[in-house]
């Protein structure tokens, strides 16, 4: 499958090989501190000085400036477009930017409401963070203190306590604690979805080296970072990846979602072992992939794990929903694909660098293969019906 791969997309091999977040460590570890020291409140991520700035830069310096587009229409999101010029795409690759926060319920008693997923470990948790507000022009911090969550009867009592500047009605507050790395794996917040957001980047930086390929084959890919995809659980949320429908055709394929993806207490998936490949989120209450991908990804999974003994992982247990479920109501989800990591929307997430790496080459192939471009794998998984 790898050897029709390099064939229909001559340099992918040479792309991954050259590809400097797989080659250089230190690299790979600096960007993505840079993004987890972002700031990347939802529903802001895309304002100048939030995160969508620092992704436009990394861009940049992997060569990627001039495929960058810093505002997708209205939509909030931020994109690099590959490949043929048109404008349908052939297929959507989507990270989203944002991260878990709070808004301002009462400012004189710092008491909050949640615009995200609770994951608090116990009945009470403390974490480090920080308000932000959009003020003359760019997104900046307003204060600093701690974000205190209850669990009082079955609901929770959020309460920020600024100790550094004030809390205003307009702020939103998110989790804050400084990156560090020690002997490969990752501490701190946001790595939900930072993680996802520098494998995309990786991913497209490797694809770009084979653009010619792609524009002859007449193959265009949409890199997606989005805003509004934390939500709580029992509303609608992804908003951000909802509002592609309205701006564009449908992707003649469909889309992959990149996201982190939680380390399972049975093992499955686990950090250490490799990206994850998922295709079923929250048991069918979020979006499922068809059958022929399915055997796609396990068969092309298992080659590459041949060649590398713990590139991939099968997360065959319980998987988040992320923008793959409102995208799935506008086109056919293909995979969700993220490194493994623990302990989401707290300041206690961890996560395995190498693990990024796998995943940086796991999205790679992998949109390669969905992008039917090899004759004999397109008829034996049905991937251009």
């Amino acid at each position: 499958m790898l050897n029709q791969l390099y064939r229909d997309l001559p340099g992918l091999d040479a792309a991954l090989e050259g590809n400097v977040f797989l080659q250089d460590f230190d690299r790979l570890w600096h960007a993505l501190e840079q993004l987890l020291l972002a700031n990347a409140p939802s529903g802001g991520a895309w304002l100048p000085d939030a995160i969508v700035d620092d992704i436009e830069a990394l861009a940049a310096g992997l060569g990627l400036a001039r495929r960058f587009i810093p505002h997708l229409g209205r939509t909030g999101n931020a994109g690099i477009a590959l490949g043929a010029d048109k404008a349908q795409a052939d297929l959507i690759v989507i990270a989203h930017m944002d991260r878990p926060s709070f808004r301002v319920r009462s400012a004189q008693t710092g008491e909050l409401y949640a615009m995200c997923s609770i994951r608090i470990p116990g009945e009470r948790y403390e974490a480090r963070a920080k308000a932000l507000r959009f003020a003359n022009g760019t997104i900046q911090i307003s204060a600093r203190g701690t974000l205190v969550v209850e669990n009082q009867g079955g609901a929770n009592q959020i309460h920020f306590h600024a100790e550094e500047g004030a809390l205003a009605w307009h702020d939103t507050v998110v989790m804050d604690a400084p990156p560090r790395l020690e002997d490969g794996t990752i501490h701190g917040t946001g790595l939900d979805n930072c993680l996802g957001v520098i494998t995309a980047l990786g991913a497209a930086a490797a694809l770009a080296r084979v653009e010619a390929a792609l524009i002859s084959h007449k193959r265009r890919v949409l890199f997606v970072f989005s805003d509004l995809e934390e939500g709580i659980p029992d509303a609608y949320f992804g908003h951000g990846a909802a509002r592609l429908a309205g701006m564009m055709p449908a992707p003649t394929y469909g889309a992959i979602s990149v996201d982190a993806q939680t380390a399972g207490a049975d093992g499955v998936p686990a950090v250490g072992k490799g990206a994850c490949f998922g295709t079923v989120s929250a048991w069918s209450r979020g979006s499922f992939v068809a059958p022929n991908y399915i055997a796609l990804g396990a068969d092309l999974a298992a080659e590459l794990n041949n060649l590398t003994p713990g590139a991939v992982q099968l997360n065959t247990g319980y998987l988040s929903r992320s923008d793959d479920m409102p995208l799935g109501r506008w086109t056919q989800v293909l995979g969700m694909i993220g490194p493994p990591m623990t302990s989401p929307h707290t300041t206690e997430e961890s996560a395995y660098l190498p693990d990024v790496q796998h995943a940086i080459t796991w999205l790679t192939v992998y949109t390669a293969a969905a992008l039917a471009l090899a004759p004999e794998m397109s008829r034996q998984y049905a991937l251009a019906r």
